[in-house]
């Protein structure tokens, strides 16, 4: 269990990039930083665990096999892939899973965003989204 992991992503959740994230989505973020090794941020599977990695993260988000599935493809179009791929197909795809090969999962870099300044008009004059422009 890693406590850094887990505080850094409460942290990154009240940044501007989380915005949008659903519950179900911050959810898996956290339960997989909880389970991460702080340094490979990969998931573990206990000798305990009943279950896959996969099966774990959809019992305790409350969601179907395949809900978890469609979350998951959300947070990766995101640029949040949170799956590891176990290797690549002819076309260059990532393969996660397959039969009796489960799917590991790993917490990615979390984004961070920028503000830019206003952009001023190439005139000199107040564009309109610079205090005092037209609008």
């Amino acid at each position: 269990m890693s406590a850094r992991l887990v505080g850094d992503v409460a942290i990154w959740l009240d940044t501007p990039a989380a915005l949008g994230l659903t519950p179900a989505e911050r959810l898996v973020l956290m339960i997989i930083a909880e389970r991460a090794n702080e340094q490979s941020r990969r998931m573990w599977r206990y000798r305990s665990d009943e279950s896959t990695l996969h099966d774990l993260l959809a019992r305790r988000v409350g969601v179907s096999s395949g809900q978890l599935t469609r979350i998951l493809g959300r947070l990766s179009r995101r640029g949040l892939e949170v799956r590891v791929p176990l290797k690549y197909d002819r076309r260059g795809r990532p393969v996660y899973g397959r039969r009796g090969h489960a799917c590991d999962f790993q917490l990615p870099e979390l984004p961070t965003t920028v503000t830019l300044p206003p952009r001023a008009n190439p005139c000199g004059q107040p564009g309109p989204d610079v205090p005092g422009g037209s609008r």
